[in-house]
């Protein structure tokens, strides 16, 4: 019995060893890259406060398309810029929120006062928006969103999807622990079973 066990163990500079050890180096990689994704989405939402919001209107595409989820970073109201892409308030809507790029930012008595457009629409915003907070949402990134989720609207289906995705980043990090963890538990019984074999 010990000198079958030994001869399905394969040499050092065989290639089925080599192979192995490539697919370990791969995986160890991955999990590199799962464990640093994973902490950074979650240093940037504790420390640099970033947070999102899903698009509802067609008017930015083709750079930001229906249903995708942007990610919000706050700015200086004075440092607002034409050109970038911020989050204001509709004018008489109640609450309700947009994302379209600045096309005019001035400033009137100490206050900045902007006017906007949607990347996809022909004119301008019919309005222009006097900042009163001292800061802005700004669009520093997006993530695009399955074409079965356009359309199922409301607050709980964005924290669903952001939530969605930290899992999908952290799933390499812990299917590898689990996987580790297993294999570290049979080569711990394994010298046990052959001890036993052995007396038999």
């Amino acid at each position: 019995m010990t000198a079958r066990i030994g001869a399905e163990i394969d040499s050092p500079g065989s290639g089925s060893s080599r192979s192995r050890l490539l697919v370990r180096i791969i995986r160890d990689v991955l999990l590199l890259l799962a464990v640093v994704a994973t902490v950074g989405v979650a240093v940037l939402v504790a420390v640099v406060h970033i947070h999102f919001l899903r698009v509802e209107s067609p008017s930015m595409e083709p750079s930001i398309r229906l249903g995708d989820l942007v990610v919000l970073r706050d700015q200086p109201a004075s440092q607002v810029q034409v050109g970038q892409v911020v989050v204001l308030p509709v004018p008489d809507e109640g609450g309700v929120m947009y994302a379209h790029r600045l096309v005019g930012v001035r400033e009137v008595d100490g206050k900045i006062i902007v006017n906007t457009k949607g990347d996809a629409n022909p004119a301008p915003d019919p309005w222009e928006l006097r900042i009163e907070s001292t800061s802005v949402p700004l669009v520093v990134g997006q993530i695009p969103t399955p074409g079965v989720l356009v359309g199922v609207g409301g607050e709980r289906t964005t924290e669903f999807l952001v939530a969605l995705l930290l899992v999908l980043l952290a799933a390499p990090m812990m299917m590898a622990i689990i996987r580790r963890t297993r294999a570290g538990s049979r080569l711990r019984a394994l010298p046990g079973r052959l001890s036993d074999r052995r007396r038999r």
